[in-house]
């Protein structure tokens, strides 16, 4: 897994808030396992921009902007439904659900346990919450194809054939 040039492996949350470090990189969807098991498009890129600072000189918080094309399954249809997404998140890192009752309400709030977060589970993770749990076209898509079908003729009666071999069979029950 390589990761794109500007964007490190971990998170050093305490030590790029300190800085105010802000880091911008780009990876396609393939790099990320998760959402590449529900993408059909895992060559597409998928671009990151994430702003770290201090909130009340101890809380480490990251701004971030995850910005991407990603092509899903309908659930009604199956076909392919393509979903421009532009996620933002506000985050603020605490050891203690104590130390978040400080902060604003606007902060997603992370309770970790070490210093330094993997790159690609933060992405992931924002990217997995932003996309919808029933990904569906805004049409129809159900009724369109119903009146194809419609459209491209009746079928054959599928019971015809047993009619075809009771009489072959000389019409015995």
């Amino acid at each position: 897994m390589e990761l794109s040039k500007g964007l490190p492996g971990q998170l050093k949350l305490f030590n790029f808030a300190k800085k105010e470090i802000s880091l911008s990189g780009i990876y396609q969807i393939s790099d990320f396992p998760k959402i590449s098991e529900i993408a059909s498009n895992k060559k597409d890129n998928v671009k990151v921009d994430l702003s770290f600072y201090l909130k009340n000189n101890k809380t480490p918080c990251v701004d971030g902007i995850i910005e991407l094309d990603i092509v899903l399954a309908c659930q009604r249809c199956l076909d392919d439904l393509s979903i421009t997404l532009k996620v933002n998140f506000n985050l603020a890192f605490v050891r203690h659900n104590q130390e978040s009752e400080e902060l604003d309400s606007h902060y997603e709030i992370y309770v970790i346990e070490e210093e330094e977060l993997a790159t690609h589970d933060l992405i992931s993770d924002e990217i997995l919450l932003s996309i919808p749990m029933v990904p569906m076209h805004d049409y129809d898509c159900i009724k369109e194809i119903n009146e194809q079908e419609i459209v491209e003729g009746k079928s054959e009666n599928p019971f015809a054939i047993l009619k075809k071999i009771k009489i072959a069979d000389g019409g015995k029950e």
